[in-house]
This record gives structure tokens, C-alpha cells and sequence, in this order.
């Protein structure tokens, strides 16, 4: 998504009320409406005496379609952070794969050439029935579908409460062991399906789905399958887990260059000066010893993020990175201006990609270390093994 059109997104009924867009949200909301009705989401009962009643909010956004063209969405969901564990719900954890098992998924997709598709799976929670009993306070603005005295009593996991997403992982889990896929012991979410000559693969974050195969019949196979029971949508831009994915004749890119552009505009650094390198040596200590704090959260949202990229395609800033988390319990504002300078560096490089190669070839192992290094006798490791 643009980082422009995300600052036009209201974060309430009543600012998108307000906005200039408002028809377009409000037939998002529509849309989102007829949707929940078509699942039969909840049913409309008298509003009980002394009973926790749940709020509902709108969560906007947009996103760009495969061909460029804007779209409104908005999403309904259920303010469940009132819920009481063992209360009002007994489990909610959920798993996601693991990003170093997605990273061996490209690796394997790409020395093996098999084929790479990505799916989302629409309106993925509200194909589960939920177990609990739970009231739900009227969309609002649209009070009056509702009337007076009444609430929507949730036959569905919708998105919001605790357990949802669990619901929905317990539920796709059930139906793809069903398709002959199986669990994988080292990634909950990672699953396959092989007869000794054809294989399958299928990770999946949430209701997004990656599917890695050497075999047009038994991809199409499990496609249809899952088609079979749920709504999906084939992602024809190539986009997992916030990463670009191209996949070529000699290998496979990943890179993250929308992401990096939206960090650069919420810093204010789009239009700043690039710096060739993360870090220079000793730079930390060129600035004035003021002892000058600055605001803890802003610094741990910045480290997070830059980490977020460190985790996925940008392996080059890990040391810098790692080493400015350091300064996490108290930073001063020569920790900031370091890490903006990671973002200069990412400004100049923002299209860089991370390639995996289809060459076969021996594992190569490095490794890096600074014992008792000069500048504070702490010591330092590192290493990097290529396929």
C-alpha cells in the first residue's frame, strides 16, 4: 500500500463520516455488512439484563488491487480486549510460521524450481462457529439495522476476541490434514503432501497462504480442495508477510522496498540524504555526552521495526541493529540519530534484494568475532551460512 494513501485512513466511524471519502466507506461498510449477514455471523436478540456486552468497531484501510486501482475496506470487528481468560474464553494462542521456516521454503523453491503461489483466504474467521456465549454491541452508525433494545448475539469467531484466531487456525489445520497434508513437527504451520516423486508444500501466516509445488495436477489438486470449502483469492502481486517475492529463471528476490518507504515517510527522512553504510566506527562516541533521554517508546517502535526488516531481507544491518537494542531500557539521542542513519542507509538501498540462487553448490560457513574489542572490552560474534 502506498504510504500516501495510508495517511487518508480514519481511524473511527466518525472520522470517516467526516472525510472527504465518506461514500466509499460507507460502501465498504455495506459490503462488510452483507458479508457478515451472508455467513450468519450473529442473530439479532433482546439485549439481556447484567450480561457483559461486547463493543464493535470499524477498522479501515486501503489497499491496492493487482491492476493499481484503489479499494476501500472496512472491517467490523469486536473490541475483546474486556475479556476475561477462563471467564469468557479458555484458549487463544494461535501459531504463525516461522520466518526461518519460509526462508528454507524460498531456499528449497528455488534450488528445487518448484512453482510459487500466494492466497488469502477471505473473511477466514467467520467460517467457524464460536463455542462461547457472547453479546455484541450494534456496527456502529448502523444502530437502527439493529433497533432499540436489541444486540447481536455472535454465532461466528468474528475478527476482535480473543479465541478467534485460534478458531480459524484449529479449523484450517482440520481441513488441509483431511486434503492428505501433513503437520510438520518443527513448524505447526508449515505442511506437506509428497509421493515420493511429487511434493507439496503449504505455509501459512494467519489467513494468508503460500504454497510451494513441482506438480501442476497435485497443486491444482489441493487448490481446488481448499476452494472447495473456503473463498480464496490468488495474490497475482507475489506479496508474503510483507515482503516482495519475484521469483526468476536462476532464483528467487525478496525484498522489502514498500515497507522501507513507509518507515522513511513516517520518520520524515523520504526526501534526506543517503549514507553508503549503517554504521561508521566510533561514531557513537562523536556526539557530546549530554545524556540528553528521549522518549523510550519512540526509540523501542523504531528498533522493532528496523529488526523487522533485519528478520526478513536485511540481514546487512543486523550488527548496527542489534546493537542499538542494546539501548532499549534507557536511550539518549545519540542512540536515536544512529538509528535514523540505518534509515539514510536504507533510503540509498531500499531496492536492494535478498537472492536465492538455483546453483546448487556446498554449504558455506563464516563466522566474525571481536574479543574484548577496544572501544569497551566487549566482545562481539557473527556468522553467515550460504546455500
Amino acid at each position: 500500500m502506498s504510504t500516501n494513501l495510508a495517511c487518508n485512513v480514519p481511524n473511527s466511524y466518525l472520522e470517516a463520516k467526516n472525510s472527504a471519502d465518506w461514500q466509499n466507506w460507507e460502501f465498504a461498510m455495506k459490503n462488510e455488512l452483507d458479508s457478515l449477514n451472508k455467513h450468519k455471523v450473529w442473530e439479532i436478540v433482546d439485549r439481556p439484563a447484567k450480561t457483559k456486552l461486547v463493543k464493535s468497531k470499524w477498522v479501515y484501510s486501503l489497499k491496492q488491487s493487482d491492476n493499481g486501482e484503489t479499494k476501500y475496506k472496512a472491517r467490523l470487528v469486536a473490541a475483546g480486549f474486556n475479556q476475561i481468560k477462563n471467564k469468557d474464553y479458555l484458549e487463544s494462542y494461535s501459531p504463525v510460521v516461522i520466518i526461518e521456516s519460509f526462508r528454507l521454503l524460498i531456499a528449497l523453491a528455488s534450488k528445487l524450481n518448484l512453482m510459487v503461489r500466494f492466497f488469502d483466504v477471505k473473511t477466514a474467521y467467520l467460517y467457524i462457529d464460536i463455542e462461547e456465549t457472547v453479546y455484541m454491541l450494534p456496527p456502529p452508525g448502523f444502530e437502527r439495522l439493529v433497533g432499540d433494545g436489541k444486540v447481536c448475539k455472535l454465532k461466528r469467531s468474528i475478527y476482535g476476541l480473543p479465541q478467534s484466531g485460534r478458531n480459524w487456525y484449529m479449523k484450517i489445520k482440520s481441513e488441509l490434514e483431511k486434503f492428505g497434508l501433513t503437520q510438520l513437527a518443527s513448524d505447526n504451520c508449515v505442511f506437506i503432501k509428497s509421493d515420493g516423486q511429487n511434493m507439496l508444500l503449504l505455509c501459512m501466516h494467519v489467513d494468508d497462504l503460500a504454497i510451494f509445488c513441482n506438480n501442476d495436477e497435485m497443486y491444482q489438486d489441493i487448490v481446488n480442495s481448499i476452494k472447495s470449502v473456503f473463498e480464496v483469492h490468488e495474490n497475482k502481486t507475489s506479496k508474503f508477510l510483507g515482503m516482495e517475492i519475484v521469483k526468476h529463471k536462476i532464483g528467487i528476490n525478496l525484498s522489502q522496498s514498500e515497507y522501507i518507504e513507509s518507515l522513511l515517510v513516517k520518520y520524515n527522512l523520504n526526501e534526506c540524504e543517503s549514507v553508503k553504510t549503517p554504521i561508521v566506527k566510533g561514531e557513537d562516541k562523536s556526539f557530546p555526552s549530554t545524556n540528553e533521554l528521549i522518549d523510550i517508546t519512540m526509540y523501542q517502535e523504531l528498533i522493532g521495526e528496523l529488526l523487522y526488516l533485519v528478520n526478513r531481507t536485511r540481514p546487512d544491518i543486523s550488527f548496527v541493529t542489534c546493537y542499538l537494542s542494546q539501548f532499549n531500557h534507557k536511550p539518549e539521542k545519540r542512540h536515536y540519530i544512529l538509528a535514523k542513519r540505518v534509515l539514510r542507509y536504507l533510503m540509498g538501498t531500499k531496492d536492494k534484494k535478498l537472492f536465492y540462487d538455483n546453483n546448487f553448490g556446498f554449504v558455506n560457513a563464516n563466522s566474525d568475532a571481536s574479543w574484548g574489542n577496544a572501544e569497551n572490552g566487549k566482545s562481539f560474534s557473527g556468522g553467515v551460512i550460504l546455500l
